[in-house]
C-alpha cells in the first residue's frame, strides 16, 4: 500500500510538472482551416536542417526555441484580410502578466495578406539600407516576419519592465500618433513632446527586433541561394 501511495504521488508530481510546462510554448489553438497549413509551412522553414543536420536558419531557429521554452504561452493568430489593420504585417503583444510583472501570455499576429503585398524594392529600404522581403518567396517572407515578432517576445521575456512595455506598446504608439496628428492639424506645438516620446519608445522596442529580422533575412537569402 505504501509503495502504491508513493507511486501515485510520483505520478501526480509528473502530471503537475507537465501541466506547468504546457502553460508555456508556442500555441496554435486559435488557428483553423487553411491557416493551419500555412503555419505548418512557416514552421518547416524554422525547423529546416542543412546536409550536416544543423539548423538551416540558426538565428530564426534559436529565437523560436527561446520562445517555445519560456513559461509564457504565446498564441499565434493569422487573421483574415479584413480582420486586422491592413498596413501592419505583424505584431507581438503581451496579454497577461504575473503579479511580479513576468509575462504569462502573449500573442503573435501575422497579417499574411499584408506581407504578400508589402513592397520589396529600393523605396522600402530602412534607414540602414536594409530592404525587408527582398529576394524572398512568399513563405520565406512570413518566416522573416515571424523572426521579427519572436525577437520582440524574447526581448519582452527578459525583464518585468520590458514585459510591461510589450503589453502597452501598440496602444501607446497609436494613441501618441493620434495626438501628434491632432496637434499638427491644429498647428500647435504640443505634438513635439509626443512625437519625441513616440520615437524613443519605438527605438527601444523595435531596434532589437529589426536587427534580428535582418539576420533572419540574410539566413533565408543564403539558404535560398544554395538550394
Amino acid at each position: 500500500m505504501a509503495n502504491r501511495r508513493l507511486a501515485g504521488a510520483a505520478v501526480l508530481v509528473v502530471l503537475a510538472i507537465s501541466a506547468r510546462a504546457a502553460e508555456g510554448a508556442i500555441r496554435t489553438d486559435r488557428l483553423t482551416g487553411k491557416a493551419v497549413d500555412r503555419w505548418r509551412a512557416i514552421v518547416a522553414i524554422v525547423e529546416a536542417r542543412d546536409a550536416a543536420g544543423r539548423p538551416a536558419h540558426p538565428r530564426l531557429n534559436a529565437l523560436w526555441h527561446a520562445v517555445a521554452a519560456n513559461e509564457c504561452a504565446v498564441f499565434v493568430e493569422l487573421p483574415a484580410p479584413s480582420g486586422h489593420r491592413g498596413y501592419v504585417v505583424g505584431e507581438f503583444t503581451i496579454t497577461k502578466l504575473a503579479a511580479d510583472g513576468r509575462a504569462l501570455e502573449g500573442v503573435v499576429v501575422m497579417n499574411l495578406p499584408a506581407i504578400d503585398h508589402a513592397a520589396a524594392g529600393p523605396g522600402a529600404a530602412r534607414r540602414d539600407g536594409f530592404i525587408p522581403f527582398a529576394k524572398l518567396g512568399r513563405t520565406e517572407r512570413y518566416a522573416e516576419v515571424l523572426g521579427h515578432e519572436l525577437a520582440h517576445a524574447v526581448w519582452a521575456f527578459s525583464s518585468a519592465e520590458r514585459a510591461r512595455v510589450a503589453m502597452v506598446f501598440g496602444q501607446e504608439v497609436r494613441a501618441a500618433s493620434r495626438r501628434v496628428l491632432v496637434a499638427q492639424s491644429a498647428a500647435a506645438g504640443s505634438g513635439v513632446e509626443d512625437a519625441a516620446r513616440l520615437a524613443r519608445l519605438s527605438r527601444a522596442y523595435e531596434e532589437p527586433a529589426e536587427a534580428a529580422e535582418e539576420a533572419v533575412w540574410a539566413e533565408l537569402v543564403v539558404e535560398r541561394a544554395v538550394r
